[in-house]
């Protein structure tokens, strides 16, 4: 399930719902797939709760977030900064995708795919998210200065521990 914030702003609002339909769209050439597309005022996590899902948007944009992510989650990205346990980035322009176990399922995981504003959301545009051979890391940080360094841009990337913290990862 693809799960677009609607909480931003107009700006913010209108890029959660392109990624996730260019994503689904994607995700259903190349996988021949048909994830739902559904807004977070929309989704009710009590009903398909094995499912993996896709939030697009940061925590404040996207009241999925609160109901999938636990409080004691290492990381939030928000407008301005990300978190990962103690350490902090800011800037407006920071691409952020992480995963973490699906609260209460076995099986299923909840990805993200945010920013720290719409010009870091914009960045995970470029980030190829369902194609063969791509591979990224439990947790990921990366400027929008990528477009010009390349990897000198990432400021954060690493995998959670088997207990998915961050102190017992790497």
């Amino acid at each position: 399930i693809f799960v677009y914030g609607t909480q931003g702003s107009a700006a913010e609002n209108a890029w959660a719902l392109a990624k996730a339909r260019f994503d689904a769209e994607t995700f259903w050439y190349r996988g021949n797939g048909s994830p739902d597309v559904v807004a977070d005022k929309n989704f009710d996590p009590a009903k398909e709760p094995d499912r993996s899902v896709i939030l697009y948007g940061h925590s404040t944009m996207n009241a999925a977030w609160g109901r999938l992510l636990p409080r004691d989650c290492p990381v939030n990205v928000k407008p301005g900064s990300v978190q990962i346990g103690e350490r902090v980035f800011h800037g407006d322009d920071l691409a952020c995708l992480f995963l973490r176990p699906r609260p209460g399922s076995e099986t299923a995981c909840v990805a993200v795919i945010a920013g720290t504003g719409l010009p870091g959301m914009r960045l995970t545009d470029r980030f190829p998210v369902f194609m063969s051979g791509v591979a990224y890391p439990d947790c990921i940080v990366i400027s929008s200065e990528m477009l010009r360094t390349g990897a000198k841009a990432v400021r954060a990337a690493g995998f959670f521990g088997n207990d998915w913290s961050v102190e017992r990862g790497e």
